[in-house]
């Protein structure tokens, strides 16, 4: 190299910039230190559904969309206990966000309650300009047999397609799937990560309906039970997906993949709080990032917010609704005082977010974008 050379390259090594390390999820921990004085986020919260005395008392997984002039909001619905062989899916419908349809069934219980199918809720979107639902169809949700065998036996992930009058069958849309949220574009194909009956992690990239090539994501303890994941491109063109830690850790896991999801980083342990419940990420119209979950290790309340430049750090925490009421009904895994699964869509300069409050009642917040922080 001649001295002229290294004249005109030097400044250019000096001045680029390496991104933090994956574990710096957030700023900085005194952040989320006290999760519950969080400073609220300007909003407003409705009720989709409420749980009655005699009807479907357990109401998770929760999803919505905007099409057609509607917003669409789907869940699972059970009689009393989360995972139960009676649960299918339900949804309602909306013109303003805010005053919701009654519900009606989207996937009714295929073999009746006593009979071991059930259904449980993976998403609502527009594929091609059709209203596509997503479910996930299992004979079993043997949690204990994780590590050790099938978890969730006969697992198929379904779609249903809205004819602008009924929801209509459309059959397999992934064997062996366990989604979290619908699939996105990523580098000109459909993506998204699943588990499968064992609950092991992959991540999948389709060019053509069907037809689904799988990835697996590095598990090697500790960090090897992963669960619920989240992911979106960053501004850089790394993708992150952002991950509950099944071993309890109380926080949030990340994986990095540099060429459009064909292989993944062994996941590392973060410095962001979680409570081990999901997540959910995105990308404003405005260019920011955010982050929502549970933050405070210990329980599922209160759900947060915060927002990155980049998608590497995040920053500006905020609360979207902290202090959950006491459950109204008992069940299995349905602690009191919750507020949990949250699903957002960017519409009509709002982030609307939708959630399960003790997995009894489905709820949404709008939350006006001027009002959320701006982050350069």
């Amino acid at each position: 190299m001649n001295r002229r050379t290294l004249l005109v390259s030097l400044p250019a090594a000096l001045t680029a910039q390496q991104p933090p390390p994956p574990e710096r999820l957030l700023a900085t921990g005194a952040l989320l230190a006290s999760p519950m004085q969080l400073k609220p986020a300007p909003g407003r919260t409705s009720t989709v559904y409420r749980a009655a005395e005699g009807q479907w008392q357990f109401n998770l997984h929760s999803y919505m969309a905007f099409h057609e002039g509607r917003f669409w909001a789907m869940w699972s619905s059970g009689r009393v206990d989360e995972d139960s062989s009676n649960q299918f899916i339900q949804y309602a419908t909306s013109r303003d966000g805010h005053t919701w349809s009654e519900a009606r069934s989207l996937a009714p219980d295929p073999d009746g309650e006593d009979k071991p199918q059930r259904w449980i809720a993976r998403g609502i979107y527009v594929r091609d300009g059709k209203l596509t639902a997503l479910g996930a169809l299992i004979e079993s949700a043997a949690y204990g047999q994780r590590g050790k065998g099938e978890v969730w036996s006969n697992l198929q992930l379904m779609h249903f397609i809205w004819n602008g009058k009924k929801w209509e069958t459309a059959g397999v849309f992934a064997p062996d799937c366990m989604n979290n949220y619908p699939p996105v574009k990523l580098g000109g194909r459909s993506a998204m990560p699943c588990r499968d009956s064992r609950m092991d992690m992959h991540f999948l990239l389709s060019a053509a309906p069907g037809q689904w090539s799988k990835v697996r994501i590095p598990s090697e303890p500790p960090n090897h039970r992963m669960d619920e994941p989240t992911w979106y491109e960053a501004a850089d063109g790394s993708v992150h997906m952002i991950i509950r830690d099944g071993t309890r850790s109380g926080y949030l896991l990340r994986s990095l993949s540099r060429d459009k999801g064909q292989t993944w980083s062994s996941p590392v342990r973060t410095n962001y709080p979680d409570a081990t419940s999901k997540n959910c990420t995105g990308r404003l119209s405005t260019g920011a990032y955010y982050l929502i979950n549970n933050p405070h290790p210990k329980q599922r309340d209160p759900l947060a917010i915060s927002f990155s430049p980049d998608g590497w750090v995040f920053d500006h925490p905020l609360s979207l609704r902290t202090g959950a009421p006491p459950r109204r009904y008992g069940g299995k895994a349905k602690g009191s005082g919750s507020i949990q699964y949250p699903h957002a869509i960017e519409h009509n300069g709002s982030l609307w977010v939708i959630y399960s409050t003790n997995k009894e009642d489905i709820e949404i917040g709008e939350y006006p974008i001027a009002g959320l922080p701006t982050v350069k």
